[in-house]
């Protein structure tokens, strides 16, 4: 059996967590109360959807105080014709959203998995354009026959198994005759093994994020990703994740807390994948147009993944997909069609934010300038909603209290570099191989490949019709020390300025066309890039010391909400079940695929 249900290796920002139900959480009436005017400091995905979400709860004096001049914060999609100019996506002659003739090249945010669903339900709602599955990925690593040639997905995780195999730290029985069986036998051991441990640690997840830990649970896995998996006997997940893990942002195995590991890596996405290994080997040999035979089959794989591995969810025909339209799109459709009430260019003053702390029934004070004015305006609110980079709050929050800012000084983050450029094609990647994703995995092993071009996309290949010669794609680099990169990047709280720019690194481009020409990609064309604050995050101690639910079980308190990804974790699953879950615990919404009511 081949081992394509690895196939994952998704740059996305993306999280996992289990399917919104209606029952719960009790309400213990934390929030704004009706009529109250809320004021919610950024437009990115938790904003948005926050704002969305009330908007439904009947909440409608909502006022999002954006930086830059758009929605969607680190969800940026940039739109480019086969001549490699800016535009905009229309319609054609069948009513529907001509997608390949004007390609979104995603900057942030870029993929969906089985586990996404309240983004899912949103592209439902919002009657979006389906997401597509990228085929193929280009993996360059020390398996390789030299650093200049790939292999593909399975062959990858094969070589890597293998490895193991012969040297004695992953176990395959005597009867497993052939390196494809004796991987399946090791993946399916591991992968069970995995889920086992996962429900004793986290229990039962209904959002993606786990109840609160015992201190006996929390010392269970004071230890890093890597030393989890290794001191468990999961050696055969480890060369896998050891790359998929920092190809999202999220950190090295080797550094980062397990716990930010396991809540990334559930259940529900390993089982997704076993799934669709089964479903594709089975294409190999018998591939049904019709649709009652398809069905059977896929009842047959649900049983077999169900009974190997245990829980299994839904059939997945396809884990890692992607949006047409661009994820941004998402988040512009939301403001529109809600008529969410946005403030774009706004400069909330040095200590702008007052919440008068002293007098429960005053105001929530704010002092801004927007972007080409002079004039300082002055608003009150009743209550705030903080979705920005909590770290820096005390720089805008006049009053923040002893208890916030122990919380939110322990806050770590790294930097995700994605670069658009142009070039030729890449040997064994985008010439006649024709992949849309290539990862360098040795380039995500740990701090000292900082900066490494370890991924890059082809958008014009998922999405459109590439012509032959020069390509526009996406490149990644990742920073654990980011200050390396130079100075600007050392301030983590920055965003794309008017026109969707943001300053470069100039020593992080050096890097970037560095490795582009060590790798003798040749042509190369930089357009733009950016390097995104990423993966806000609490060290080890911290995790540790409970300050995770500290977070949460402060909500409400001091007339405010803080939302985004400090609250919980980066990716925008996360962030939108993070919002859902406040909603219910601390207002009694009722949570029905993804919509809130109160």
């Amino acid at each position: 059996m081949a081992v394509v249900f690895l196939v994952w290796a998704s740059l996305a920002p993306l999280a996992l967590g289990a399917r919104v139900a209606v029952s719960g959480f009790a309400s213990e009436s934390r929030g704004p109360k009706p009529g109250h005017r809320i004021a919610i400091v950024g437009a990115g995905p938790a904003g948005v959807h926050m704002a969305s979400r009330l908007r439904q709860m009947g909440h409608t004096e909502t006022t999002l105080l954006e930086r830059s001049d758009r929605v969607g914060g680190k969800s940026l999609t940039i739109y480019l014709n086969e001549h490699g100019e800016e535009c905009e996506q229309q319609m054609d002659a069948s009513g529907k959203v001509d997608t390949a003739s004007c390609v979104a090249h995603e900057m942030g945010t870029c993929f969906l998995h089985n586990g996404y669903h309240s983004i899912r339900e949103l592209v439902d709602e919002y009657n979006l354009t389906h997401v597509v599955p990228p085929e193929g990925r280009a993996m360059f690593s020390h398996f390789s026959t030299d650093r200049f040639h790939s292999q593909d997905m399975d062959e990858f995780v094969t070589s890597s198994i293998m490895d193991g195999v012969r040297s004695g730290t992953i176990y395959a029985p005597s009867w497993a005759i052939g390196s494809k069986l004796k991987v399946m036998v090791a993946l399916l051991r591991a992968v069970k093994k995995y889920n086992t441990l996962h429900k004793e640690i986290f229990g039962e997840v209904e959002f993606s994020m786990p109840h609160r830990l015992s201190r006996e649970t929390l010392q269970r896995i004071n230890m890093t990703f890597l030393e989890f998996l290794q001191s468990n006997d999961l050696y055969a997940l480890s060369g896998f994740l050891m790359f998929a893990h920092a190809a999202q942002g999220y950190g090295y195995v080797t550094t980062i807390p397990a716990f930010y590991g396991l809540w990334w890596i559930t259940p529900e996405l390993l089982n997704g994948y076993m799934q669709m290994s089964f479903r594709e080997e089975l294409e190999k040999f018998y591939d049904p147009k019709s649709e009652f035979f398809q069905q059977i089959r896929g009842t047959w794989v649900r049983a077999v993944v169900t009974a190997i591995v245990g829980g299994a969810a839904d059939v997945v025909k396809r884990t890692t997909t992607m949006l047409p339209e661009g994820y941004q799109k998402i988040w512009t459709t939301i403001a529109e069609k809600d008529g969410l009430d946005v403030r774009y260019g706004v400069e909330i003053l040095d200590q702008g934010i007052d919440r008068q702390l002293d007098d429960p029934s005053a105001p929530v004070r704010i002092k801004y300038r927007q972007k080409g004015k002079n004039e300082v305006i002055e608003e009150e609110y009743d209550f705030l909603i903080y979705s920005a980079p909590h770290a820096h709050a005390k720089n805008f929050v006049k009053d923040v209290a002893i208890q916030e800012e122990s919380i939110f000084s322990s806050l770590k983050s790294f930097v995700l570099a994605t670069t658009l450029y142009s070039s030729e094609p890449v040997l064994d990647y985008t010439d006649s191989a024709r992949r849309p994703i290539m990862y360098e995995a040795d380039k995500m092993s740990g701090p000292s490949h900082d900066g490494s071009w370890y991924a890059d996309r082809w958008d014009d290949l998922i999405f459109g019709q590439p012509i032959t010669g020069r390509q526009t794609r996406v490149g990644y680099q990742f920073y654990e020390n980011y200050c390396q990169g130079g100075d600007m990047m050392c301030n983590s709280d920055r965003t794309p300025n008017e026109g969707g720019a943001m300053e470069s690194s100039e020593r992080a481009l050096r890097q970037f066309r560095g490795e582009l020409e060590r790798q003798n990609v040749s042509g190369v064309n930089t357009l733009r890039q950016y390097p995104w604050p990423y993966f806000h995050h609490f060290p080890q101690e911290a995790v540790q010391e409970g300050k995770v639910w500290d977070l949460l079980e402060m909500q409400g308190q001091r007339k405010t909400w803080w939302i985004g990804a400090s609250a919980c974790f980066e990716s925008v699953h996360d962030v939108t079940n993070y919002n859902l879950m406040i909603l219910r615990k601390y207002m009694g919404a009722k949570i029905i695929q993804g919509i809130a009511m109160g």
